[in-house]
This record gives structure tokens, sequence and C-alpha cells, in this order.
């Protein structure tokens, strides 16, 4: 074979090389793309913090949340000036038993609490949250109960990076699962509402790692979470449009919340 017949079918070859890298590119970079478009963050919730709030009405929202579980939510707080309830479950009757996250208002912090046998639980952000303009992103973690006592603890992260821990010592003490799901108030004294803005709200039924509290937080970027194991409810607020008295759960699993005294509570501010 001659050389040109070689050097001929060595650059036809290269070419074909060439040409079906560019097209996989391509195709790497739609499929990239369908992807970004696919989940879109263009709604929050403006609570008020006179009587704006939201609640489950059908019970336990699911699983064993009073035993273990994480909940995640971007935030954005205005001026406070008491405190404001973000999230809360709380049982029936018969206890005082109940997880809540918070502004705590005397400290000037972002406050987890899991109140089990009369005893809080408490984990605490940094300062210099309230009225800065900046979304935040909150976790908060829990296990109780375990007969490893060392695993019994409560974690609380500031966009992606753990800021408390407290051990937890005591269970859930009815004999049921949690009555009460609210977000944006305290339920039980019918006080404490939140004053600011909330987006993309999951609740998961396990045990959060640090390794996917950061990757939820993707450096300040809010990303699709409908897929992640353990979901029990999500919520990013974008089925909503004014006049609606529910939010969608984006979860699949009709965790529906019923919208209370407000019919304007959107927003387009977002992370």
């Amino acid at each position: 074979m001659g050389i040109s017949k070689v050097s001929s079918l060595a650059v036809a070859s290269l070419a074909k090389v060439n040409s079906i890298a560019k097209a996989n590119i391509s195709k790497i970079f739609s499929v990239a793309a369908e992807f970004a478009a696919a989940f879109t963050d263009n709604v929050s919730f403006d609570f008020d913090g006179a009587n704006d709030y939201l609640d489950f009405q059908s019970g336990n929202i699911g699983d064993a949340l009073e035993t273990t579980g994480s909940v995640s939510m971007w935030v954005k707080l205005d001026s406070m000036s008491a405190n404001g309830v973000m999230w809360q479950i709380h049982a029936e009757e018969g206890t005082n038993d109940q997880l809540f996250i918070l502004w705590h208002n005397a400290s000037a912090v972002i406050r987890g609490n899991v109140k089990l046998g009369g005893t809080s639980n408490i984990v605490d952000s940094g300062s210099g949250l309230e009225n800065d303009d900046t979304w935040h992103h909150v976790v908060m973690t829990w296990l109780s109960g375990s007969k490893t006592s060392a695993l019994n603890i409560v974690r609380l992260y500031i966009d992606g990076s753990q800021t408390d821990t407290d051990a937890i010592g005591n269970t859930w003490g009815d004999a049921s699962a949690p009555a009460f799901f609210v977000i944006g108030r305290n339920n039980i004294q019918s006080n404490a509402y939140f004053n600011g803005h909330m987006n993309d709200i999951a609740i998961f039924s396990d045990v959060l790692t640090s390794s996917e509290v950061t990757a939820i937080y993707n450096s300040g970027s809010p990303k699709d979470e409908s897929n992640h194991s353990g979901l029990i409810a999500y919520y990013t607020m974008e089925e909503y449009t004014d006049g609606d008295t529910t939010l969608t759960d984006d979860s699949g699993n009709s965790k529906t919340l019923q919208i209370n005294n407000s019919t304007n509570i959107d927003s387009s501010d977002t992370p």
C-alpha cells in the first residue's frame, strides 16, 4: 500500500473520530441543558409575621419523624422583633414533645430544638443572619432512641456547614406519632409567626449526612431533590398561583399543605 493511500485512510479515520466525538459532546450538552431546564426556582413564599402559616391537616405526615429525620429549607429573614417558628411537629395531647426550628430573637440565632421528655436539646446557628438580604440554607437532622447512645444527636447546618450539635437523651413520650406538622408559626400557642421568605422545603425520613447536606446546599443554588432517597415531602412552591388555598407536595407523596390567612403569599425573590 502506498504512503499516499495510508495517509488518506488516516485522515478519513481521524475525521470520523472527530465527527463521532462532536456528536457525543453535543448529546452530553443537550442532556445537561434538559436537566438544568427541568428544575425552575421562580417562586418563594413571603410570610408576613402576623398570621400566615402552612399546616398538614391529615394527621401524621408520615414515617417516624418523632424518632429520626431531617428538614432542609431555604430562608431569608426579615427584621425580627420576636421569635418566629419556621417548622414544627408536635404531639396532640398528653405530652409537650415537639421538634422545631425557629428564629430565637433573644439570642439572635436560628435555633433547632428536639424537646423530648421535658428536656430541650438545642442547636444554634452563628449570628448575623437577621435582615441581611441573603438567602440561607438551613438543615436540622436528628436521631433518638438508638441503642447506640452516641448516635442520638441533633445537628444544625447553615449554608452547608455544621454549626452545632447536641446529644439527645430522651425519646418521644406519646404513644402515637406527631399529630401536627406546621410551617410558619408556633402551633401550640398560636404565636411566633415567621417574618420572611421560605423556599424549597424538604422533609426526609432519615438523617442526612454532611456530604448530602453539602450537595443539597450546592454552593447556594437550590436544585431538584425530588428523587432524593428518604424524601417524605417536598415543597418548591412552583405550582402556586394567587388564590390557591393549598400547596402541592412535589415529592409525589401527596402531602398537600393548607395555606392559612393568605391568598397572595408568593414572591419572585428566590435563592
